[in-house]
């Protein structure tokens, strides 16, 4: 006790006590402002944790500095001791100023760590557009495929695919997309937990069971809040009679649900005719193929479809899928676009002839519309009616946000990107071009953060390392350009011999001479194979060899790179926003280059 109390009247001398009430009342006040001010910014007010942990951690470090130190007039000085004798020396010695140093790096980590927190949770305040579950929002969970045969996984995906189509097409529900919803095949977590993640009400559950042309489909949907069934049935049909099928489920649903179904809706649902077993089942494995997303398998799906529509020539689906898988041997750089994008939009206009109330269809439209024929009226129509038509097309919704954003109508853009994440959440190709749409609008930090936070948590995924090249080159961060822009060609364009002139031009002569040696590099690449012109102007422009960018978008436009319309708000291209010639392609696109954006 004795040496406790001398500890304590030493404190008191040394007005330890004084320095740490200051310090929590300073912290209190710190607590009240930051209260007040994180709603204003969007940030949740569970963050104000992080700011009471802050002042928590301060206070040792500033009782340190309150025994050790004073503050006076003429600065910091070392605290006098008890014994005061004439002339003491209390100016800083080398030994306080590594002490203060210390202090100093405690402090300044503590608060870098908690900004960040604090960071994190404003950033999952941007995401999480949801909020509350509506009352009428519902997810379908895989179904389960009984017949043990694992040939059968594209037959049972194709049902889920289409069970989810059709309910995504009532317009008093919110549907789950099928990629977010397939995240949770084979899990072993609880329906309240899988509600909770996809801030859903209702929830499907089911299986499949095929044998020969015989089909049971078996149904069970639940309430999120007391996991009990609402509604089940089991359905025997024919193959041929699948899609009749799937609309009579719909209907049942949504009857269990209480949503009124729209006079089209339920005109829409009754129109199913029966199918060809055969050409349905071309389709579906066609699907299958289309969302592996290789060369290999593309060229798989283009056959199978080929096939189905020998089978069924009227198959609108089959040949809505033969332009979708067109338009991926263009967007993956497989083809060179105008020579193969005519036959890509004659594949949907003989779809929409056959069925003109197909979503996909117009949403596929709305891209050649968009990416090709610079028909900004038109695109915009045939999103709107894609949408129309199903109002839970996430898909949609992603693209037709990218469009406003070239548009220049920020406001209608962050309103559709944020849908599509409302309705595929677990998407990554979704979240992926949500943070594409964060630098097209000029938030270049966010999306360099969204992106990097995604690469981490799938290893491998190989979007948007273009993103990421331009945004850290804008920003300054030279070096993470380098890594992104490596990548860019390495991962996502599958030429990782370009990135020894990329580090070789770097460690020569800086990042200039790094994008004028890969601009080299893709003029001799691109006499051997195709390279999408685009991706060639772009080096160029950022080192500013203003002639070659300008040359190589010219011929971007006349091959209708379908990157053309990005050049008006990629931040890469600025070094050659004022050049005349440039200015000349964007009139002849009918583009405006942004005065301003949404923010940094």
């Amino acid at each position: 006790m004795v040496g406790l109390t001398r500890v304590l009247k030493e404190a008191r001398r040394r007005r330890v006590f004084r320095t740490a009430g200051i310090y929590v009342v300073a912290a209190w006040v710190a607590v009240q402002v930051f209260s007040e001010v994180f709603p204003a910014l969007d940030i949740p007010a569970s963050a104000i944790r992080f700011i009471w942990l802050g002042a928590l951690i301060g206070l040792p470090i500033a009782i340190v500095f309150g025994w050790f130190y004073d503050l006076t007039a003429d600065g910091i000085v070392r605290t006098a001791p008890a014994i005061v004798v004439d002339n003491a020396d209390l100016e800083l010695r080398k030994t306080d100023y590594v002490l203060l140093a210390a202090l100093a790096i405690a402090a300044s980590t503590a608060i870098f760590q908690l900004s960040e927190r604090v960071n994190e949770q404003g950033t999952l305040t941007e995401r999480s557009f949801i909020g509350k579950a509506d009352s009428i929002s519902i997810a379908v969970l895989p179904l389960e495929n009984l017949s043990g045969d694992s040939a059968q996984v594209y037959f049972v995906n194709g049902i889920h695919d289409a069970l989810i189509s059709d309910l995504s097409r009532i317009s008093g529900l919110q549907v789950t997309s099928k990629t977010s919803a397939r995240a949770y095949a084979n899990t072993t977590k609880l329906i309240e937990t899988i509600c909770s993640e996809l801030a859903i009400s209702k929830i499907i559950k089911g299986s499949v069971l095929r044998v020969d042309d015989d089909v049971r489909v078996d149904v069970q949907l639940s309430d999120c809040a007391s996991d009990e069934p609402i509604w089940s049935a089991t359905y025997d049909r024919k193959l041929r009679d699948v899609l009749i099928m799937q609309s009579d489920i719909t209907r049942s649903i949504a009857n269990a649900v209480e949503v009124a179904l729209t006079r089209e809706e339920s005109e829409l649902l009754a129109r199913t005719r029966a199918i060809s077993p055969a050409a349905y089942e071309s389709y579906l494995r066609g699907m299958f193929r289309l969302e592996m997303f290789t060369p290999q398998d593309m060229r798989l799906a283009e056959d199978l479809f080929t096939r189905a529509l020998e089978f069924d020539r009227n198959s609108a689906l089959s040949l809505w899928g033969l332009g979708r898988t067109c338009r991926f041997q263009l967007q993956f750089g497989q083809a060179v676009p105008h020579e193969r994008e005519p036959e890509c939009r004659g594949y949907q206009f003989k779809a929409l002839a056959i069925d003109p109330d197909l979503p996909q269809v117009h949403l596929g439209l709305a891209l050649g519309y968009w990416l090709y024929d610079y028909d900004w009226n038109a695109a915009d129509a045939s999103f709107q009616r894609a949408l129309e038509l199903n109002p839970n097309f996430a898909e949609a919704y992603m693209f037709y946000s990218h469009f406003l954003a070239h548009m220049l109508r920020w406001e209608e853009s962050d309103l559709n990107i944020q849908r599509a994440v409302e309705l595929d959440p677990l998407n990554i190709f979704v979240l992926g071009l949500y943070a594409a749409q964060q630098h097209l609008t000029g938030r270049l930090g966010r999306a360099v953060a969204e992106l990097s936070q995604l690469h981490d948590d799938v290893p491998g995924f190989g979007f948007g390392y273009d993103v990421l090249w331009y945004s850290n080159f804008k920003l300054g961060n030279l070096d993470a350009a380098i890594e992104a822009a490596k990548k860019h060609f390495s991962v996502t364009l599958g030429m990782p011999n370009v990135t020894d002139k990329i580090e070789r031009g770097y460690a020569e002569s800086g990042f200039d001479g790094a994008m004028l040696e890969l601009g080299a590099e893709l003029e001799i690449l691109a006499e051997q194979q195709y390279i999408q012109a685009v991706f060639i102007a772009m080096p160029f422009a950022m080192a500013g060899d203003v002639d070659k960018a300008v040359e190589w978008l010219e011929t971007a436009f006349e091959q209708r790179d379908p990157m053309m319309p990005y050049i008006s708000t990629i931040a890469g291209i600025v070094k050659i926003a004022d050049d005349p010639r440039f200015a000349g392609i964007l009139e002849k696109m009918n583009l405006s280059l942004p005065e301003n954006s949404i923010g940094p």
